[in-house]
């Protein structure tokens, strides 16, 4: 039986809803809250990052078995999810516009963490700790995976079988072309992250590739 791992995109309200989502899932069903969502103390020091999902998933995963398991990466937390299965600690992954981007030069992306750093400095309720009740929200201000040559790296050497689902809210400009530098991908639209309807496609995926 496989279990599922939903690692939530940051500055959601948390893992709840995906778990909510999943409710019919045979195996079991992890769906964490990141740090500083849905009232989970912030990262010390408040310093975001995109591998902060990789701590938490280990951590939830630490009495798992490393047999059959199947990541979902949700937005930012999909370069979470492909560490995970880079690592070995996955069967199959799914990507909800997970995929990365939008594409920049690496002088852009200074620029771009300069500018998340002044809008935090100007932001009262982002240097203040946020309640058992409120986000965080400077976890939405974290830059995800931009260098696209990166990406396609993980990709050509992903181990597992990915599913990869893209929404209009999906950040990647070609997310067919990166579909196709997968070994093993399919990829699915859906006109928004709902979480049922991303579970559907995630349980019809799953059963085709590996029947009960």
């Amino acid at each position: 039986m496989t279990d599922l791992l939903v690692l939530h995109d940051v500055g959601a309200s948390g893992g709840g809803e995906w778990a909510d989502g999943f409710t019919e899932w045979p195996g079991a069903v992890f769906a964490p809250d990141l740090p500083g969502h849905h009232g989970t103390p912030p990262p010390v020091g408040g310093n975001y990052d995109t591998g902060d999902a990789v701590v938490v998933a280990l951590d939830v995963l630490r009495d798992v078995a490393h047999g059959d398991l199947l990541v979902v990466g949700i937005g930012h937390s999909g370069a979470a999810a492909q560490v995970l299965a880079l690592g070995g600690r996955a069967a199959g992954l799914v990507l909800v516009d997970g995929l990365g981007g939008p594409w920049l030069e690496p002088g852009d992306v200074d620029a771009q963490r300069r500018a998340l750093r002044r809008r935090v400095l100007s932001t009262p309720t982002a240097l203040a700790m946020p309640d058992a009740d409120t986000d965080d929200p400077r976890a939405s201000m974290v830059v995800g995976v931009v260098d696209r040559a990166f990406a396609v790296q993980q990709a050509v050497a992903m181990p597992v079988p990915v599913l990869v689902v893209e929404t209009p809210s999906s950040p990647t400009p070609d997310a067919p072309d990166m579909v196709a530098c997968f070994g093993d991908a399919t990829l699915q639209q859906l006109v928004a992250r709902q979480p049922s309807h991303v579970a559907q496609l995630v349980a019809s995926w799953w059963s085709s590739r590996k029947p009960a």
